[in-house]
Order: C-alpha cells, then sequence, then structure tokens
C-alpha cells in the first residue's frame, strides 16, 4: 500500500500558528523597556505568567485537548489569543493586563500542544522526523523575525502596533486554518483527576520520554543567551547570530532522524553540548560559542522527533505534548536565574559546571 503524501501546506500553516504562539512570549520580551513604562516592576511578571500557566496545566492540558478535538482547541485558542492581543493594545491597567497575560498562558498552551500533534498526523512516516525538527524550531525562528520585524513597526505606534499586528496576524492564521484544516479525530478516553493524569503521564516512559530532555535544553538555552555573551564579551551582532545557528542543529536533527533513531539524536547533542561547554572553558570565545550553540539546537530537533517515535496514538502524542510544554517551561523559567547566580558567583567555571551536570 502506497504511504501517504505529507500535507505541506497544512503543515506550514500550523508552523505559522506556532510563531505566534511564541510571539506571545517575544511580543514583551524583546520590548521590555517600552512595557516597563507603563507597568514599571510588573513588566516582567507579565513576560513571565505565560510561562506559568504551562507549568501548572501542560502536563494535563494534552489529555484535555485530545478529548475536546485538536482542531478546535487549536482554532479557538489562536482566536482567542488573537483577541486578547488587540485587548492589550489598549495598555489597560496593571490588574487586568495581568488577567490577560494569565488567560493568554492557556491560549498558548493549547497551541503548542494541538498544532504540533496535528503536524505529526498530516506527516508521513518518513517526513515526520523532518516535520518535528521544523516545529522544534519554532520558538527560535519565531524570535528571529520579530527582532527584524520591530524596528519597523515601533516607529507606527511603539508597543501598540506591536501588539496590533500580533493580534491581526493570529486572527488571519486562525481564520485560514478554519478554512482548509478538516476535523482530526477525537479521543474517547475518558478523562482524570489532575494528579491522577500526572500519574499517568510520567509513569510511562513513552509519554515522558522527550519532555525529560527537553527540560534541560530549555534550562541550558535560554540561560545560555542570556548569561554567556556578557560572560564572552562578544558583540551585538554575534550575539543575535547565537540562535540562529541554533536552529541550523535543529533542522538538522529533523533531517539527520530519517537515518538515526531520535532518541540517539538527543543524546548525541547533549554528549556535543557538554563537550563545547568544556571548549568554552578552556578556549573562551565566539568560536568555542558557535560550536556550543550548534550542539545545542539537536536536543529540541531530536526531542520533538522522539514523541511520534514512541507514542503512536493520537491521545498518546497528545499527552506527550503537553508533558514537554510543562517541561519545557520549568527550564525555561529556572534556568536563567540559576545560570546568573553561577555566573556571579563561581564566574565561567562554575558555569561550565553548572551545564554539564
Amino acid at each position: 500500500m502506497q504511504e501517504k503524501s505529507t500535507h505541506w501546506p497544512l503543515v506550514g500553516l500550523l508552523f505559522m500558528a506556532g510563531l505566534f504562539s511564541a510571539g506571545q512570549f517575544g511580543k514583551f520580551t524583546l520590548t521590555l523597556d517600552l512595557l516597563g513604562a507603563p507597568y514599571g516592576v510588573a513588566a516582567s511578571i507579565m513576560v513571565t505568567v505565560v510561562g506559568l500557566v504551562g507549568i501548572i496545566f501542560g502536563a494535563v492540558a494534552g489529555g484535555q485537548i485530545a478529548r475536546a478535538g485538536l482542531r478546535w482547541s487549536l482554532l479557538l485558542a489562536l482566536e482567542a489569543g488573537a483577541v486578547l492581543s488587540l485587548i492589550q493594545a489598549f495598555l489597560p491597567p496593571t490588574p487586568v493586563m495581568l488577567v490577560l497575560r494569565m488567560v493568554e498562558g492557556f491560549s498558548h498552551l493549547a497551541i503548542v500542544v494541538a498544532a504540533p500533534t496535528l503536524m505529526a498526523g498530516l506527516s508521513s512516516e518518513r517526513d515526520r522526523p523532518v516535520v518535528m525538527g521544523i516545529w522544534a524550531s519554532f520558538f527560535g525562528v519565531a524570535l528571529a523575525l520579530l527582532a527584524l520585524i520591530l524596528p519597523l513597526l515601533l516607529p507606527l505606534g511603539g508597543l501598540r502596533a506591536v501588539l496590533i499586528f500580533h493580534g491581526l496576524g493570529m486572527g488571519a492564521v486562525g481564520l485560514s486554518l478554519w478554512a482548509f484544516l478538516t476535523e482530526a479525530p477525537h479521543s474517547s478516553e475518558p478523562g482524570k483527576p489532575y494528579i491522577a493524569e500526572h500519574i499517568r503521564i510520567y509513569s510511562n516512559p513513552r509519554s515522558v520520554i522527550a519532555g525529560a530532555g527537553f527540560v534541560f535544553y530549555t534550562f541550558v538555552f535560554i540561560a545560555l543567551i542570556a548569561v554567556l555573551p556578557g560572560a564572552l564579551g562578544l558583540a551585538v551582532h554575534q550575539v543575535s547570530l547565537l540562535p540562529i545557528l541554533s536552529l541550523i542543529g535543529t533542522f538538522g536533527a529533523g533531517f539527520l532522524a530519517r537515518r538515526v533513531a531520535p532518541p540517539l539524536i538527543s543524546m548525541i547533542g547533549f554528549l556535543a553540548t557538554a563537550i563545547a561547554m568544556l571548549g568554552i572553558y578552556f578556549w573562551p570565545g565566539m568560536t568555542s560559542a558557535v560550536i556550543l550553540f550548534l550542539a545545542v539546537g539537536l536536543i529540541p530537533g531530536g526531542s520533538f522527533a522522539t514523541i511520534p517515535y514512541f507514542n503512536s496514538a493520537l491521545p498518546d502524542r497528545a499527552r506527550a505534548m503537553g508533558a514537554i510544554a510543562q517541561c519545557g517551561n520549568i527550564g525555561t523559567t529556572l534556568g536563567t536565574p540559576i545560570f546568573v547566580f553561577a555566573l556571579v558567583f563561581g564566574g565561567i567555571g562554575l558555569l561550565t559546571f553548572v551545564t554539564i551536570a
């Protein structure tokens, strides 16, 4: 029997949904100085509260979304995210903005669970690792694109222009998917209480293996971008190059997964990262940083490809996506403060030890 072909146009639209979900972080992260003017110290909380939702509800979201229906969950999350961003453009009072950001966290979580699960289902067996590698790059690609677009948007209206652009773009992607994305299968498995759902996910190696590795990637990646350039004295143009280099490793991992088992790719990525970090310690500089970020980039590509590799059923994939979302947010939240502490109190030596450990 002939294998089904990959529906690349829909895969591309779903990837765009992922870009705008990453923009829910990036639109405030990259404009933090502007956000601080109306909101002061609360601005940093507005950045992190979206991830807090993922930490609390990430694991249980997979099963809930699979039961509700991937298509409708995704469409609702996109349109809700669009409306929330447009309301935020009015720069409401601090308590209102914090509530809007918390609700936006649920929108973000639904997208990052539903979109890659749908992408895996729309892919052929041969292309599925590549598609998962593409998805794994969504955060880095989104931040790079937003950094390029911001200089064009800010003169049009400052932070408000950024939020309006994000809301309109997210809404347009949602409408496009509503027109072209057919209904996906629903899960008929009964739901479980919050604690029981966590036990079901984290007691199943197939559900948790991708997230267990991904938490260390997010722990290291965001933190290294935050602290390593200053530690090495890199120029601004060199700093902007590092996340792009990691994307090369991520895309490469997707293509490599056609021939190599995805868990092995993740293991290679971790080993290469540890070796490259030793290179940072002994030969600090841009060359070592380039090697490090190429190595780090292998990990998310291998991690996301691991999900369909070990999970063939839709509910299992959705739960694994929820676990990786939860673990990823935990790593992102904890990594930067720990790395800053390590650099301040132990220099590059302690930073190297924390990364390798």
